[in-house]
C-alpha cells in the first residue's frame, strides 16, 4: 500500500515475522503448531494431530475444552466472520486418541520425528527438546549423585505444567496441594458440564506417573513454612496458589441470607440451597457459570445482570448463547446499587442504569444515569464478580515480597525476592487469565528453576527454514468449505442430565473442518533469475496480494535497500521493476506459482525450531 509521498513501503521477513504470519499459533502462550494437527485431521491421522497438539501442552485434553482459545480469536478467516473452529478440533483429535502417557507421546513424537526430521515446529517447553536435553545431562552427571528436590506448591495448571517438565528434567518433585483433591481450579472452578472431572484427573494421573508426588490436604503458609520446606530439603520451590479469595462489593445487605459469592457458589453449589428466583451479578464466565449451575440445579427463574452491554461482557458469545438456550435472562448495562431484603433473606436487588463504565482515561469507574432505578426480586443473589487478593492465602510465608494488591511479586523469569522460591499463575496476575497462560507459567518456572539448580541459566536459540512443498501444491479447498455449528446436546437434555453442553465433531465433518485452515505457514518464494516480470501471478491472485511496481518506487530499512541493490544489478536490462507482497492478503493458495510461466514461484513450509543451550 503506498504511503503520502507516493513509496510503497515494504520489509524483508525474519524469523518472527514468519512466525507472525500464522498468527493462531503466534497467539497461543504454548506455541501449539494449530496448522499441522489441523493438517493431520484433514489427512486422517489421528494420531499424529493428537501428538503435534500433546507436544507442547501437558494438558491438552484439559485445554481443548477450556482454552479461551485465543488462536481462533487470531484466526485470519475470522475477518470474514467464520474463523476455523481450532479448539474443537482439537478436542476431537484428544477423544480420538485419548490422555497418553509423557513418555509415550515423547517415543511416538521421536519415531514420527526420525521419519519426517521437520515433523512440526519445536518451540517452547517441547517435550523432545527437554528429552534431548536430558539425555545431554545424564552424560554429564556425577554417578550416585541424586537429582535435586522441587516443591511445587499448588496443584491448578501451573503447578502440574512446571511439575510434568521438572520430572521429564530428572528433578524429584512434590506437589503440595491444600484441598483434598489436586486440580485447582480445574476441579473446583470450572463446572463438570464445561469440563469433565474425570478427563482432568487422567492428565494429572499421566503426569503423577512420572514419579511426581502429590501430598493433598497439605497446605503451605500455615502449619508449615517455606522454611519448612528448605529444611526438609527442598531446594527450590514454586509458588502456584491462584486467586482463592472472592472479590467482595461493598453493597448495603450483602450480608442478607441467600446472598452468596461467584466462588464460593460454583466451589460448594452442591451443597448450597437456592431459591426459585435466582439473580447472578456479573458478566464474565464464572457468572455464566453460576447462572447455569442453578438452572440445573432447579431454579425456575434464572437471570443474570451485570455493568457491561451485552457486546462488552467478558463472558464468549458462545456461551451466553448456551445459557440464553437454556431460559436465562440477561440484564445487560445495570449497575447494583443494594441488595434489599425482609426478615433477613434476600428478596432483591436495586439497580441504576448504567451510562459508563470506564472513563475517559479507560480506567474502570462506572458511571449510572440518575432516577433510573430498576429491582429485580430474586430468593437468592449470586455475586460473581472476580477474584480478589491472595493475601489470606499467603499467611506464613514470611519474607515473600507482596504487591499492594496482595499478588506475589516475581520478575520475567517468574523469580521472587526469595533465592530460589519462584511464583507464577494467578497469583501473580492482577486479574485472571487463560488456562494456557498458566500452564505457559508453569513451564516458564521450570525452566528457570532448572537453571538456578543446575548453575547454568537455559539459553534459547532459534533457527527457521522453509521447506519447499510438492509441485503440485494447491490449497484452494480451505476456502470453499463452509463453517459448520459444533453439535451441542439440546437444553431440555443437558440441564437435566447434567453433562457436557458440547459432543463434539463427527469424523467426517472433522476432516471438512479442518481443511478449512489456509495453513498461513505456506508462503511464496520467489527466484529472481527466473522471473520474467510479465505479471502473471499479479493478474491470477484473486485477493489481490502481488503487485508489480517500479523498483523506485519502494522503501523500508537496510535490508530492503540491500535486497533493491542486488535486484537492480540482477535486472540490467529487464527494467527495474520488481514484485511486492500484501501477507496480509495471501490466502497460501499456490495458484501464483502453478501458472508462473517461468516457474519463479515455488511454495515452502516454514517452521522454527527451538534449541537450548
Amino acid at each position: 500500500m503506498a504511503n503520502l509521498n507516493g513509496k510503497y513501503q515494504v520489509r524483508v521477513l525474519g524469523l518472527e515475522d514468519y512466525q507472525a504470519l500464522t498468527a493462531c499459533q503466534n497467539a497461543c502462550p504454548l506455541g501449539t503448531d494449530t496448522k499441522r494437527y489441523l493438517k493431520a485431521i484433514t489427512e486422517g491421522d489421528y494420531e499424529k494431530a493428537f501428538l503435534i497438539a500433546r507436544q507442547t501442552n501437558p494438558l491438552v485434553s484439559v485445554c481443548s475444552r477450556v482454552c479461551t482459545a485465543p488462536c481462533e480469536k487470531n484466526c485470519r478467516k475470522g475477518a470474514e466472520g467464520s474463523p476455523v473452529d481450532i479448539r474443537a478440533l482439537k478436542r476431537f483429535a484428544c477423544d480420538q486418541h485419548g490422555v497418553a502417557s509423557p513418555r509415550d507421546v515423547a517415543q511416538r513424537l521421536d519415531e514420527y520425528t526420525r521419519n519426517d526430521e521437520l515433523l512440526s515446529d519445536r518451540t517452547g517447553n517441547h517435550i523432545l527438546t527437554i528429552s534431548k536435553w536430558v539425555q545431554k545431562a545424564r552424560e554429564k552427571m556425577v554417578a550416585d549423585k541424586p537429582s535435586p528436590r522441587v516443591a511445587v506448591v499448588g496443584s491448578g495448571p501451573a503447578g502440574l505444567a512446571a511439575a510434568h517438565d521438572l520430572a521429564l528434567l530428572g528433578y524429584r518433585v512434590t506437589i503440595f496441594e491444600a484441598a483434598p483433591q489436586p486440580g485447582g481450579q480445574l476441579m473446583t472452578g470450572i463446572p463438570g458440564f464445561r469440563l469433565p472431572k474425570e478427563i482432568v484427573m487422567q492428565e494429572i494421573d499421566a503426569i503423577l506417573k512420572l514419579g511426581v508426588e502429590l501430598k493433598l490436604n497439605s497446605p503451605i503458609g500455615g502449619n508449615v513454612s517455606l522454611e519448612d520446606l528448605r529444611s526438609q530439603g527442598y531446594e527450590s520451590i514454586f509458588i502456584t496458589v491462584g486467586l482463592q479469595d472472592p472479590l467482595k462489593l461493598a453493597l448495603e445487605g450483602s450480608d442478607l441470607k441467600g446472598v452468596y459469592t461467584g466462588i464460593e457458589y460454583v466451589r460448594e453449589h452442591d451443597h448450597m440451597i437456592v431459591g426459585k428466583r435466582c439473580l447472578v451479578i456479573g458478566g464474565g464466565g464464572v457468572a455464566i457459570d453460576c447462572a447455569q449451575h442453578a438452572i440445573r440445579q432447579g431454579a425456575a427463574q434464572v437471570s443474570l445482570a451485570c455493568l457491561e452491554s451485552w457486546d462488552t461482557m467478558p463472558a464468549s458469545l458462545a456461551d451466553k448463547e448456551d445459557a440464553q438456550e437454556e431460559g436465562i435472562a440477561f440484564f445487560p448495562s445495570l449497575g447494583p446499587q443494594r441488595v434489599i431484603g425482609q426478615d433477613g433473606s434476600v428478596t432483591g436487588v436495586e439497580f441504576l442504569r448504567v451510562s459508563s463504565v470506564f472513563d475517559a482515561d479507560g480506567k474502570f469507574n462506572p458511571t449510572f444515569i440518575p432516577d433510573s432505578k430498576t429491582i429485580l426480586l430474586a430468593d437468592t443473589v449470586i455475586l460473581a464478580v472476580g477474584q480478589a487478593s491472595t493475601i489470606p492465602s499467603l499467611k506464613g510465608m514470611s519474607g515473600l515480597e507482596l504487591t499492594p494488591n496482595g499478588l506475589i511479586r516475581a520478575h520475567d523469569d517468574l523469580s521472587t525476592n526469595l533465592p530460589g522460591v519462584f511464583a507464577g499463575g494467578d497469583d501473580r496476575w492482577r486479574f485472571g487469565r487463560n488456562a494456557t497462560d498458566a500452564i505457559a507459567d508453569g513451564q516458564k518456572a521450570a525452566r528457570a528453576i532448572h537453571g538456578y539448580l543446575s548453575g547454568n541459566k537455559v539459553q534459547v536459540s532459534k533457527k527457521g527454514f522453509l521447506r519447499p512443498v510438492s509441485s503440485d501444491f494447491v490449497n484452494t479447498r480451505c476456502e470453499t468449505i463452509p463453517a459448520a455449528r459444533i453439535p451441542k446436546r439440546e437444553p431440555g437434555e443437558r440441564i437435566r442430565s447434567k453433562e457436557e453442553i458440547t459432543l463434539g465433531f463427527a469424523e467426517e465433518e472433522a476432516r471438512h473442518q479442518a481443511a478449512r485452515c489456509r495453513q498461513c505457514n505456506i508462503q511464496t518464494v520467489f527466484d529472481p533469475s527466473r522471473c520474467l516480470r510479465c505479471g502473471t501471478c499479479v493478474d491470477t491472485c484473486a485477493n489481490g496480494a502481488l503487485r508489480l511496481v517500479r523498483l523506485a518506487d519502494i522503501q523500508g530499512d537496510d535490508k530492503v535497500a540491500k535486497v533493491a541493490g542486488s535486484v537492480a544489478k540482477s535486472a540490467a536490462g529487464k527494467g527495474m521493476t520488481a514484485i511486492i507482497k500484501d501477507d496480509s492478503r495471501c490466502a497460501s493458495c499456490g495458484m501464483c506459482a502453478r501458472r508462473c510461466p517461468g516457474g519463479a514461484i515455488v511454495m515452502a513450509e516454514f517452521y522454527c525450531q527451538e534449541e537450548w543451550e
